[in-house]
C-alpha cells in the first residue's frame, strides 16, 4: 500500500510530529522519526542498533542535520523542536513524504526550495545494524548548490540519557580506509567508550571538535510524563555538491563503498519482501500490507540462538504472552514455518514447573514466569503449527513439554496457578498479576482478576483437547468434558447474555469485558452457536470500535475515557475502557467462524458486510500514527489517536490472521 503525505499534513510542527515511519532490521534495531523527519520521542532515532538481539539496544544516531545552500543562501531542511524554543522548521520546504513497502526507493522525502529539488531516500537492511541514505539533487536552473549533512550522534544505550559532561571528550573520528570507488568515497570510524560507528560516504567530510548539538524537545514524551529533552553530539559535517550523495551509518564495517552498499541493500530488501508475499499468498492489498508490517516483529534472539517476536516499538521487548498471541499471525498464516518452529523451541527450552517464560532478561539473569496464559497459549500454538505445517516429527519432540505444562496446571504450580475441584483453573493472589490485564500501581491493582479468568479457562479447555488430539489419551478428554460442563454452568451471565469476565465472588464478575471473545476463537471451543451469537452481539454493541475493542463497557463506573497524563493515570486507564487493537482480530475471526456455520443466509450476508466494512476501515488506521502499522492502544471513549507503542505486534498479527481467514471464507 502506498501512503502519501503532503503540506496539508504539516501546517505546523505539531501536526507534522503526529505520524511517523518505522524501519526494522530483524534484530530489534530500528529507524523511526516523524514523517517530517523530527524526533517527537527520545526513543525515536535514525539508527537504534541492537548490540545483543533483540533487547540490548543502542541509540547511535539521532538524526541528520540538513542544510541546503543555494547561491550563498542557507535553508535548513531539518525539522526539530528545541528546548530553547528556536525550533528548526524544515517542514516548510517539505513537499511530500511517501511510504510504500513495495517501492524500493521509499520512504522518500521531497523538498523544494528556490527551483532546487532534494529527494532523500532511506533504508535499513535486514540482519544488519545499518541505515543507508541517498540524496538526489535536481538543479535544472544551474544555480550554485551544496548540501551540508551533519550527523547527530548519541552513543548511549536506548534507555540512557546523554551525559555531555562525562562523554563529550571521549568521541573520536578517524579515517579507516578508502573504499573501492576511490579517493572520493571514504570510510570513517567514530568511537566513544566501548561503542563505535562506521560512516561511509562519497561526500567530502570535514572534522571538527566534538560539541553539543543542543537540547531537543520531545513533545510526545512530555505528554506521557517521560523525560522530554535530549541532546546529541556533533564532530563532523559532510559537504556535497554532486547530484547523488550516499551516506552509510553502521555498527558493522561496510564491505563496499556507500553507493554500492545502498543499491545492494535496496535489491536485498526488495527481494526479501517479494519472498514474504509469495510465501503468505494473500490477495488483498490489506492482507499483503499486513504481511510486510508483521515482519517488523520477527527477530533474532542471541541468548537462545533462535527466533522470537518483539512485542512493540519503541518501548517493548519480547514477552512470552505477546509472542504466543502474535505467533500464528506472524508466522503461520505467512508460511514462515521454520521461524515458528524456532520460536516454539526457544520457549520450550525454558519451561519450568509447567510455566513459560514471560520475559527473558539479558545478561544471564533468570527468566520471569509471571503469566497464567502464556503456557496454555503455547500448547494451542504448537497444535496450530502442526495443523498448518504437517510436521509430525515436531509433535514428538515437544510432547513431553506439553505434558509438563498440563501437569503443572492440573496439580498446581507457582503464582497460585492450578485446577480447582470443578476442573476450572484458578490463578493469582495478593499483588500477583498473571493475565494480560497486568497493571500494578504501587500496591493497587486496577484489574486484579484473581480467581478464574474467562480466557484462561477457554485456553485450558482447548489445551486439554489438544492433548487428547495428539495422544488419544481419554483422560484428557474426560477432564476437558468436566471443564466444559463447569464453564457453561458458571461463566454464563444470564442477565447480560454473555460470559462473565472472572469468577471471583466480587463485582468484577459481571463487568462487560473483551476477554470473553477468546472463548469463541480457540482451536477447540465449548459454547453453542446460539450463545456465540449472543456474545458477538454484546461485544459489538458495547465494546466494538473500528480499530479495536474496549476493555470495559462505557456504562461501567470504572470506565476511563482517555489514556493520557502521568504514568499512574495512564496505568489506571490501561485496561479500564482503553481500546486495544488485538482483540479486534479475535472478534473478526469469531464472526467468520460463526458465519461459517450460520444457516440463516440473511444473517450470514450481514456478517460478511460488517467484515468488509471493518477491514476497509483498517486502511485509514494504517495511515494514522506509525505509517503501515497498528498501534497498541487508543482512547476508550473516542479512539481517534493512537497511544502507547506506535507499532504493536499482536495488533498487526491478530488482524492479519483475521484477514487471512476472511480471504478463505
Amino acid at each position: 500500500m502506498r501512503f502519501e503525505f503532503d503540506k496539508k499534513n504539516w501546517t505546523n510542527i505539531t501536526e507534522g510530529e503526529k505520524d511517523c515511519y518505522l524501519l526494522t532490521n530483524g534484530l530489534g534495531g530500528y529507524s523511526s522519526l516523524s514523517v517530517i523527519g523530527a524526533a517527537a520521542r527520545g526513543d525515536q532515532a535514525l539508527l537504534m542498533s541492537a548490540k545483543r538481539a533483540p533487547n540490548v539496544r543502542e541509540h547511535l544516531v539521532s538524526n541528520i542535520f540538513e542544510k541546503l545552500v543555494i547561491d550563498g543562501q542557507e535553508y535548513i531542511l531539518t525539522s526539530q523542536r528545541m528546548q530553547s524554543g528556536k525550533d528548526y522548521e524544515g517542514f516548510r520546504y517539505l513537499e511530500q513524504f511517501v511510504y510504500d513497502d513495495l517501492d524500493e526507493k521509499a520512504p522518500v522525502w521531497t523538498f523544494h526550495v528556490s527551483e532546487v529539488t532534494v529527494r532523500k531516500h532511506l533504508l535499513m537492511v535486514h540482519g544488519k545494524n545499518t541505515v543507508a541514505l541517498w540524496y538526489e539533487l535536481d538543479n535544472p536552473s544551474g544555480k550554485e548548490v551544496s548540501l551540508e549533512l551533519t550527523p547527530l550522534f548519541r552513543f548511549t544505550s536506548k534507555k540512557e540519557e546523554f551525559d555531555a559532561v562525562q562523554q563529550l571528550e571521549e568521541y573520536k573520528l578517524a579515517l579507516c580506509d578508502e573504499a573501492a570507488a576511490g579517493a572520493q568515497d571514504k570510510q570513517y570510524c567514530i568511537t566513544g567508550g566501548d561503542r563505535q560507528l562506521y560512516l561511509a560516504t562519497n561526500a567530502a567530510l570535514s572534522q571538527e571538535p566534538a560539541h553539543l548539538f543542543g537540547e531537543m524537545y520531545f513533545s510526545q514524551d512530555e505528554r506521557d510524563g517521560r523525560v522530554a529533552f535530549g541532546n546529541a553530539f556533533v564532530n563532523c559535517t559532510l559537504n556535497c555538491t554532486s547530484k547523488n550523495i550516499y551516506l552509510l551509518l553502521s555498527a558493522e564495517k561496510p564491505d563496499a563503498c556507500a553507493q554500492e552498499c545502498y543499491h545492494e541493500f535496496m535489491r536485498q530488501n526488495s527481494a526479501r519482501k517479494s519472498q514474504l508475499l509469495t510465501q503468505a499468498n494473500l490477495s488483498s492489498d490489506l492482507g499483503r500490507q499486513l504481511v510486510l508490517s508483521a515482519d517488523a516483529y520477527v527477530v533474532r534472539r542471541d541468548s537462545t540462538d533462535g527466533k522470537s517476536i518483539i512485542a512493540g516499538y519503541p518501548f517493548f521487548e519480547d514477552w512470552g504472552r505477546d509472542t504466543m498471541i502474535s505467533l500464528a499471525g506472524a508466522t503461520l498464516v505467512t508460511g514462515r514455518f521454520e521461524e515458528c518452529k524456532s520460536i516454539l523451541r526457544t520457549f520450550a527450552k525454558y519451561v519450568k514447573n509447567g510455566l513459560l517464560p514471560n520475559l527473558f532478561p539479558e545478561g544471564g539473569e533468570n527468566p520471569m514466569y509471571n503469566s497464567a496464559d502464556a503456557p496454555l497459549l503455547f500448547v494451542n500454538a504448537v497444535y496450530e503449527y502442526l495443523e498448518y505445517s504437517g510436521d509430525k516429527a515436531f509433535r514428538d519432540e515437544l510432547l513431553p513439554v506439553l505434558k509438563q505444562i498440563i501437569d503443572g496446571y492440573q496439580h498446581g504450580t507457582d503464582f497460585h496457578i492450578g485446577m480447582d475441584s470443578d476442573g476450572l483453573v484458578m490463578a493469582g493472589a495478593g499483588l500477583e498479576q498473571l493475565t494480560w490485564m497486568d497493571v500494578r500501581v504501587g500496591d493497587f491493582l486496577p484489574t486484579p482478576r484473581h480467581g478464574k479468568p474467562v480466557e484462561i479457562n477457554a485456553y485450558w479447555y482447548s489445551a486439554l483437547m489438544v492433548m487428547y488430539a495428539l495422544t488419544q489419551d481419554s483422560n484428557y478428554q474426560e477432564l476437558a468434558s468436566k471443564v466444559k460442563d463447569a464453564f457453561q454452568e458458571k461463566f454464563w451471565n444470564e442477565n447480560e447474555q454473555c460470559l462473565k469476565d472472572v469468577l471471583s465472588g466480587g463485582n468484577d464478575e459481571n463487568q462487560i469485558r473483551c476477554n470473553q471473545i477468546w472463548a469463541l476463537t480457540m482451536p477447540f471451543t465449548m459454547l453453542s452457536a446460539e450463545k456465540e451469537a449472543s456474545i458477538l452481539k454484546k461485544v459489538k454493541d458495547e465494546l466494538y470500535t473500528t480499530v479495536g475493542l474496549r476493555t470495559l463497557a462505557k456504562e461501567d463506573p470504572d470506565f476511563h475515557r482517555v489514556y493520557i497524563g502521568p504514568m499512574e493515570e495512564r496505568d489506571r486507564a490501561y485496561h479500564q475502557g482503553t481500546v486495544w487493537a488485538f482483540p479486534l482480530g479475535a472478534y473478526y475471526r469469531a464472526c467468520i467462524r460463526y458465519a461459517g456455520k450460520c444457516e440463516d443466509m440473511a444473517e450470514k450476508e450481514r456478517i460478511q458486510t460488517e467484515l468488509a466494512e471493518g477491514f476497509e476501515a483498517l486502511n485509514a488506521w494504517l495511515r494514522e500514527g506509525c505509517v503501515s502499522q497498528i498501534a497498541e492502544i487508543y482512547d476508550g471513549e473516542t479512539p481517534t489517536v493512537s497511544r502507547g507503542c506506535f507499532a504493536q505486534a499482536w495488533s498487526v498479527t491478530e488482524l492479519l490472521r483475521a484477514v487471512y481467514d476472511y480471504e478463505r471464507m
